[in-house]
Parts: C-alpha cells; sequence; structure tokens
C-alpha cells in the first residue's frame, strides 16, 4: 500500500517525473517512505535521501546514521548527511521539539537546493495526521488548525504517505524484513504528542479525525475568500506589520484576520491559541499596547491598530561629528553630515553655533533638556511614540543639543542673524 501510495501521490502532483529528496531518520515511517519511493526511478524519478543527525541522543544518533547510510547503500540511492546540532538559546526559547524541526527544515532546504530536487519527500503518515488534528482541538487552533498537515506544502514539502495507516507501513516492513531504527524519545509520555498518541489509538479515532482535516481543508478556501475581502476593506499591508484601520463586524472574521496576520510576520509562531485570538478581537476597541506573541504587539497609533514586532531597546550610541567628515551611526543604520559649505540639500536643516566647540551625534540621555524643557516632556508634546525616542539622533554642541533630528532646531542655534558659523546638517539612510 505505501508504495502504490507514494506513486498515485507524485501521479496527482506531477505529471512528469523529476528528482525528490526524501528525508529519512531511520524509524518506521521515513524507512518506508525511502523504500517506496526506490520504486519511482523506474518512471524516470531520480531520488535522493537527506539524514539530519541532531546529536541528541549520543550513541542512538549516530546508530540511526549508521543504519540510513547501510539501507541508502544497499539501495543505490545517494545520501545528504547534515549536521543538526541545535542552538541552545533556540531551544529555550522554541523548546527542543520545535528548535529540532527548525533546524532539520533549513537543513533539507539547503540539500534540495544542492541536489535541484522539486520536492522534499517527509514520511507524516494518517495516524499522524489524526495526532496533529487531535492536539489541534486540545490546544485551540481553530478551524485553521483543524486542517492538519497538509498534502503539500507552497515550499514543496511533500506528504505522499498522508493516506496510509501506521498499520499498512509496518506491514509493508515486515514484508521485507526490514527492522527500522526505534527513537525512545518518542516513548516519553513529558511529550504532549506521545500522549495523544495513546488516545488516538485507544479510542480509534483516526478515520474521524483525518475526515476532519479534510473537510477543513475543503471549506478553508470559502472562508479565505471572505478573509481576503475583510482584509481589502480595512487592513493596510507593510512589509514588517500590518495597520488594521477597520475591523468586520464577525468576530469570527476578525480573529481570522488578525490571526492570518501573526502568522505572515512570524511564521514561527506557535504559542497563540483560538483563546488567545478570542480575547484580542473582542476587545480590539479597548486595546493601547498588548503582547500578542513573544515577538509580536499590537499598538494603538492614531487611527489604526497596528500589528508588528516587539521593538528592540536602542543601545546608548555617541559618535565624533566634524564637517565635512560624515558619521556613521551602526545602532540606527543612517549616517549624519555636517557642513560649513551650504549645499541647499532639501533635506538639510541649516544651524548656526557660536566659533569654536565641538559636535557630536548622540541618542537621549537622562537629564537631557531642549529649549528650557526636559528633552521628555518635549517629545511626548511632538507625539513621538516611546518606542522610537531613543531611536532620534540630537545633535550635540559643547553639551547642548542643537538638533532633535528631524523635528525641530534649538531656539538659540536657528538662523536669525550672521552671527556665529553656519552649518547644515542631514542624514542619509534608513
Amino acid at each position: 500500500m505505501p508504495a502504490e501510495a507514494v506513486r498515485q501521490y507524485f501521479v496527482k502532483y506531477r505529471s512528469e517525473s523529476c528528482a525528490i529528496v526524501a528525508a529519512v531518520s531511520g524509524g518506521i515511517d521515513s524507512t518506508a517512505l525511502l523504500l517506496a519511493l526506490a520504486g519511482l526511478r523506474e518512471d524516470g524519478y531520480a531520488i535522493h535521501a537527506a539524514h539530519v543527525n541532531h546529536h541528541l541522543r549520543g550513541a542512538d544518533s549516530d546508530a540511526d546514521e549508521a543504519f540510513v547510510r547501510d539501507l541508502c547503500a544497499r539501495l543505490g540511492i545517494p545520501l545528504h548527511v547534515a549536521d543538526g546540532t541545535l542552538d541552545p538559546d533556540r531551544v529555550r526559547e522554541r523548546g527542543i521539539e520545535a528548535a529540532a524541526r527548525d533546524v532539520r527544515y533549513a537543513r533539507l532546504r539547503e540539500i534540495r537546493e544542492k541536489t535541484g530536487a522539486r520536492f522534499v519527500a517527509t514520511a507524516h503518515q494518517k495516524n499522524d495526521q489524526a495526532e496533529t488534528v487531535l492536539m489541534r482541538l486540545l490546544t485551540g487552533s481553530g478551524i485553521a488548525g483543524l486542517r492538519g498537515i497538509h498534502p503539500l506544502r507552497d515550499d514543496g514539502f511533500a506528504r505522499p504517505l498522508l493516506d496510509v495507516p501506521r498499520d499498512a507501513i509496518e506491514a509493508f516492513l515486515r514484508e521485507r524484513g526490514i527492522e527500522p531504527r526505534h527513537d525512545r524519545s518518542n516513548d516519553d509520555p513529558r511529550f504532549l504528542r506521545n500522549r495523544v498518541r495513546l488516545v488516538v489509538r485507544e479510542l480509534g479515532a483516526i478515520a474521524n479525525l483525518t475526515a476532519l482535516a479534510d473537510q477543513a481543508r475543503a471549506l478553508w478556501p470559502i472562508l479565505e475568500r471572505a478573509i481576503d475581502e475583510a482584509e481589502r476593506a480595512g487592513a493596510e499591508v507593510r512589509e514588517r506589520e500590518t495597520h488594521f484601520h477597520r475591523w468586520p463586524e464577525d468576530a469570527w472574521l476578525r480573529q481570522a484576520l488578525l490571526h492570518r496576520h501573526i502568522r505572515r510576520l512570524d511564521p514561527a509562531a506557535r504559542d497563540v491559541s483560538a483563546k488567545d485570538l478570542m480575547r484580542l478581537a473582542s476587545g480590539i476597541d479597548a486595546i493601547r499596547r498588548v503582547s500578542v506573541t513573544k515577538t509580536l504587539e499590537l499598538i494603538r497609533r492614531e487611527n489604526a491598530l497596528v500589528l508588528r514586532h516587539v521593538p528592540r531597546p536602542t543601545p546608548e550610541f555617541e559618535v565624533a561629528l566634524t564637517p565635512d567628515s560624515p558619521a556613521y551611526i551602526p545602532e540606527l543604520g543612517i549616517t549624519v553630515h555636517l557642513t560649513a559649505q551650504p549645499r541647499n540639500r532639501a533635506t538639510a536643516q541649516p544651524i548656526t553655533v557660536p566659533a569654536g566647540g565641538t559636535f557630536t551625534v548622540r541618542n537621549r540621555r537622562t537629564g537631557d533638556r531642549f529649549n528650557a524643557k526636559k528633552l521628555k516632556d518635549f517629545l511626548i508634546d511632538r507625539r513621538i511614540a516611546a518606542d522610537l525616542r531613543d531611536r532620534i539622533p540630537l545633535l550635540v554642541w559643547n553639551d547642548e543639543i542643537v538638533w532633535v533630528a528631524g523635528i525641530e532646531v534649538s531656539e538659540r542655534f536657528k538662523v536669525t542673524s550672521s552671527a556665529g558659523d553656519v552649518y547644515e546638517v542631514w542624514l542619509e539612510g534608513s
């Protein structure tokens, strides 16, 4: 059954032969996948195998790699082995399973690029689909999540065994006398999926749960058209943020529209549930600033609610500035120009200062004053958002703020007479 399922899958999704990379861990499912794909070589397909070693289980991880090497050698299939060592910071941030998945998919993409393959085939099967749907029901992912594992992702990751149950895969290997590797972490009840796997087996719910995923995927294009319409009517989509100017009346559409842009701006976000979306969507009018995920927030900005990445604090910076010698500020990615020869640039700001003294460019410090008032109060009066205030370059002469870049020149340093030296200052860059 796995061999026929794989053949029919590629008939459906790809009419002509092509190159395929099989992700092979050495476990039951991926071993069966590789054997099934090997049969496609008769139809002109080029099959490659890829194994990512995360080195998480010591000698067992090395034994997995050795098993895959031996299997590929016997099948005559070229194997690409990649180092999948995890970044400890990423593990702390995302958890070990998510961190491993991120690294694994990144290495598989690299191997696909190297081989020129059209697909990366992974061994997700029907039981995995049922477990995924139940997990998403338990964690409140909504209708979008009930679609489960997609048979073919937009990025070319293919799941040709998705309609094949685990018992058929086990029988397929028994018939061929192959004993795959067993990952003991799959028996660890600390992982949610392992506990869900036992429940699905006990309930015999595989057929019903996978049918629910099929129904959700069939329904989704209809719902997506409604989301598209809501987006056109009230959302301004920018590269790194979304401005919501008008929200649909329907509560579900509000949640779906918000969720679409959470996933757009943070594709790896898994820390927002249907309950979270309901809470956010129902309190839209009251939101001033609220965290959405670890990396995203909603803030009120004039007449819009803006979904954006949480700004990183701008570190303190201070650089010397001399006329006709531009200073680059790496923290902002901009260059500050100061010249004593007027160039009449549209973006240049004229200033006048007494003869002598030194210039610096820095961001604000505690105790700064501007035009006889606290700089903080001045920025509040000018309605400068709090998260932007540390990113504003200040032109300073002999410890006095001459120019709050892009906002205002100090009254003392405006060009109102011929007294003092006249300069032009401007910014270049982002």
